[in-house]
This record gives structure tokens, C-alpha cells and sequence, in this order.
């Protein structure tokens, strides 16, 4: 009743339950809700127009992301920029880990200008986790920590965002998919982003 039920219609229909709309809930969803569900997952090329999976969904499924975060990586998977997509699902999964407190959101933002991109807020994105990991191999868990607090970052959603991005590695090893070796182009990572935001 609360959730995205394009994500529920996916696993359902994936694992050979059938549609929300034919299951004996205690609570049914809408139809109106369910045919949204259907609605989104056509635009994200995981069911057809008889609303049956397609491949591209049945890989959708596998991913423990929201559907159109799944479909990101499915297309960067065929684009060359699965690598840079990984850690780019992993963030925009969790709750973002830039902290901006009320009474310091100055000094917050000119922290986190430091990685910003003009461009592209995913750009910023892979730069925040650049310098991240670039701090995690050489200091201690403790000064992580003070790191992240002085570039006001949540230590947490930090470890949430590493934890995430270790179970999508895991995933997309038992798909056999290679993460690129170069690193992925401005156009090839916001090509594959775009497949996942068409209705957005």
C-alpha cells in the first residue's frame, strides 16, 4: 500500500506469482496503482504490451535497486558504463549523505563544492566517492569518520553506500557482467541514466 508497485509487479510477475491485481492480498492495491506499476514498467522495457517480462526486465528483477534504477544499469552494462553506474545506483538508493545543518549550511555547501561538477549532479556524485575512497585507503576508521565530518558527510550513509554497492558487485558477478575497464564517457553515463528516467 505504500510502496512503488512497479518494484512488487516486477518480482511477483518474476517469480511466476502473476500480477498484484489477481493475488489474494488482505489488503489489495488499486487498480489504478497497479496499472501505474504496469504503465512505468513498459516505458523501462520490463514487461511488453501483454504485460508479460522481457529479458531487460528479468535482469531488472535480479538488481535489489528500484526499477528505474535497475534499468540505469542494465543500459550502462550495454554502454560501457556499468563501472561508474554501480556506485551511482548504490547513491541514489540510500539517503544522500551530504549533511547541510541549519545553522551551518554555508559552510556545508562550500565543503561540498569541492566536488560538484557543472554539469552533472551524478558527476558530482562520482567525484564525492572518489575522494571518499581515496581517504578510506589511507586513514584510520576513526579519522574516516572526523573526514567525513568535516566535509560534512554522513559516516553512515558512507558505509551504507560502500555495503550496497558490494551486494550490486555481488549481483551483476552471478549476471556475468563486466564492469568497463576504461572509464565511462560524459555520454555514455548519462545515456544510460536517461533510460531510466524517459517518463521523469
Amino acid at each position: 500500500l505504500r510502496t512503488n508497485l512497479a518494484s512488487v509487479i516486477l518480482q511477483m510477475e518474476s517469480l511466476g506469482l502473476g500480477s498484484p491485481a489477481d493475488f489474494p492480498f488482505v489488503d489489495p492495491p488499486e487498480t489504478r496503482l497497479v496499472n501505474d506499476g504496469y504503465r512505468l514498467l513498459q516505458e523501462l522495457e520490463a514487461v511488453d504490451d501483454e504485460r508479460c517480462v522481457t529479458a531487460i526486465g528479468r535482469q531488472m528483477a535480479r538488481l535489489p535497486v528500484d526499477p528505474r534504477i535497475a534499468r540505469m544499469l542494465v543500459e550502462a552494462h550495454r554502454h560501457g558504463a556499468l563501472k561508474e553506474m554501480m556506485v551511482l545506483a548504490a547513491a541514489l538508493s540510500i539517503q544522500d549523505p551530504r549533511e547541510r545543518p541549519s545553522d551551518r549550511q554555508q559552510a556545508a555547501d562550500e565543503k561540498h563544492a569541492a566536488f560538484a561538477d557543472p554539469k552533472s549532479d551524478l558527476v558530482a556524485l562520482l567525484n564525492l566517492w572518489t575522494a571518499y575512497q581515496a581517504q578510506r585507503a589511507t586513514l584510520t576508521r576513526g579519522a574516516l569518520r572526523r573526514w567525513c565530518a568535516d566535509q560534512f558527510l554522513s559516516a553512515a550513509r558512507m558505509r551504507e553506500w560502500e555495503d550496497l554497492l558490494a551486494q550490486l558487485g555481488e549481483v551483476v558477478e552471478d549476471l556475468d557482467w563486466r564492469p568497463n575497464d576504461k572509464p565511462a564517457d560524459y555520454e555514455r553515463l548519462h545515456r544510460a541514466a536517461l533510460a531510466g528516467l524517459l517518463g521523469s
